[in-house]
């Protein structure tokens, strides 16, 4: 053999060998990485069997009164029998839930801080005003626990029997029909800012500062119509009171009540608030499953079912994780087209 083609023999003999190495290599970083998966994940399992083992901060995103602090409280002492640990209900209100939002998106996801809450504060808020937060990425949704559903009201004495009724007034007297909110983004602004665009009307929209309010402003005369949550006006609704012209659920709550969509308007729900309870990114799956089982368990307390009924948020159906995700992005999209078109809150 000639020493050019041992040369070459040679260095194919190398080169094979350092091939072999690599291979050797590579598979014992793949052979590692799986057992530290497998470690991790055995970690992780064991974490999760021994969780809780302190109590956990379910943060509030209302004052204390409010339909979801009152509602979330409801569950408290159930999921805390089921977790072995103190469930403590802690109110951190403020801009429309974005402070409690934003608190939970940055605590530690270990399962011991949780938040109470309403989907306005993810698919409503951060498109009127910046918030420190993704709404879809830094707090995961485990438990739908209620649907606060609106109405459309007008005083009993009034003339409009029906959504059309009053669409057609305002289109033939621009800027004569008011129409209350509770506030800026508050179910059910955005259903109505939708209505208003799609009918080219010209009907203000004042916001009254809540439910309350909103009625006495209605039933003083101040407002053509308004809407707010059933718990605002129900008892007046059965005092006869007001009239009921629409729903903004998908299906009837009323009998006799026509939905939003029965009424010529092919969408709902649009601002319609879900009750949630979410945990911050990061938590480990297997805790954020502990968590939600014990929550879907408390919330067939009695006690619990009692006051979600009392302010007509009760959900016979709630709805999965997965829906609930699905949901969340849904509105989030539709949500802030709605917002830009009708010039709310932040721009650009």
């Amino acid at each position: 053999m000639s020493a050019d083609a041992k040369e070459q023999s040679t260095y194919q003999s190398h080169a094979r060998g350092k091939l072999v190495n690599l291979r050797t290599v590579w598979k014992e970083w793949v052979t590692l990485l799986a057992l530290i998966s497998i470690v991790l994940g055995l970690g992780q399992g064991a974490w999760a069997q021994e969780y809780p083992t302190q109590s956990i901060n379910m943060l509030i995103d209302r004052p204390p009164g409010a339909g979801t602090d009152v509602v979330s409280r409801a569950m408290a002492p159930a999921a805390s029998k089921i977790l072995g640990q103190e469930v403590i209900p802690v109110n951190k209100p403020g801009a429309g839930g974005a402070v409690a939002v934003g608190i939970t998106a940055t605590s530690k996801g270990d399962g011991y801080t949780i938040l109470g809450h309403t989907t306005s504060s993810l698919t409503v808020i951060p498109h009127l005003e910046s918030v420190s937060y993704d709404p879809l990425k830094d707090v995961v949704p485990f438990v739908h626990f209620g649907t606060f559903f609106c109405g459309i009201i007008v005083r009993a004495d009034s003339p409009y029997n029906s959504v059309k009724d009053l669409i057609d007034y305002a289109r033939k007297n621009p800027g004569k029909a008011s129409f209350g909110i509770v506030g800026i983004g508050n179910a059910p602004h955005l259903d109505i800012e939708l209505v208003i665009q799609q009918e080219k009307l010209n009907m203000p929209v004042v916001p009254l500062g809540g439910g309350p309010p909103a009625l006495t402003a209605l039933l003083g005369g101040h407002v053509t119509a308004i809407g707010v949550g059933a718990s605002a006006w129900m008892s007046s609704f059965k005092a006869g009171k007001v009239k009921v012209l629409a729903t903004t659920t998908e299906k009837r709550i009323l009998p006799d009540v026509p939905t939003l969509h029965e009424s010529g308007y092919p969408f709902f729900n649009l601002s319609t608030e879900y009750y949630l309870i979410s945990a911050p990114k990061g938590t480990p799956a297997a805790v954020v499953t502990k968590l939600e089982g014990a929550f879907r368990k408390a919330m067939e307390a009695p006690e619990f079912r009692t006051t979600a009924e009392s302010y007509y948020v009760y959900d016979p159906n709630p709805l999965s994780r997965q829906a609930l995700k699905e949901l969340i992005e849904t509105l989030y999209r539709k949500n802030e087209e709605i917002i830009k078109k009708a010039k709310l809150g932040k721009q650009g």
